[in-house]
């Protein structure tokens, strides 16, 4: 499906509520910090899965904390390219 690891959701191709209903999963199983990570032009997706998750699922859901960065990446030519990254990381629990 969409996670990989323990506590992870990679954003990828598939539709949005896909990842919401992983991270819902993942809490539900007793989670208390989730990840959602993604790169590139999926990067607005992930965003989405968070608002959409603290609007309708979990209300009392806090973002812990957002990192961006950029990876290098060989594409099929030989030629490396940078692409942006994001992962946010989701709590159940206040101060964690």
């Amino acid at each position: 499906m969409a996670t990989s690891g323990g506590n992870l959701v990679r954003v990828g191709k598939k539709p949005l509520i896909n990842y919401v209903v992983a991270c819902v999963t993942l809490f539900n199983s007793g989670l208390d910090e989730v990840t959602v990570r993604a790169r590139g032009r999926t990067i607005p997706k992930a965003v989405d899965t968070v608002g959409m998750l603290k609007r309708a699922f979990l209300k009392e859901l806090i973002v812990k904390s957002v990192d961006i960065g950029s990876e290098d990446i060989r594409r099929h030519n030989g030629k490396e390219k940078s692409i942006s990254t994001i992962e946010i990381t989701l709590s159940k629990k206040p101060g964690d």
